[in-house]
């Protein structure tokens, strides 16, 4: 697990996750796993409250890849430390 309060720690995730998803294979990767865990669609059940959490979990790992993929290293760094203070 990445310490996000390491700031060179958070550098070198975010170099990692461009070297592998900002090639063909790591777009076509990209796309399925936005594509599985339903990353345009609604979170929402309304039958099943337990599937919102799947749902939202499945989504939290596209949102944190994308999030390092498009966000400089302090900023990830900085958002770490917000959710850490919630």
């Amino acid at each position: 697990m990445i310490d996000y309060n390491d700031k060179r720690a958070v550098k070198g995730m975010k170099q990692n996750m461009v070297q592998v998803f900002e090639t063909p294979a790591g777009q076509e990767v990209l796309k399925f796993l936005e594509e599985s865990c339903g990353w345009y669609e609604s979170i929402w059940d309304p039958v099943d409250r337990d599937r919102v959490l799947i749902n939202a979990g499945r989504r939290e790992v596209v949102a944190t890849i994308k999030t390092f993929l498009e966000q400089p290293p302090e900023i990830i760094h900085t958002l770490a430390q917000q959710k850490e203070s919630e």
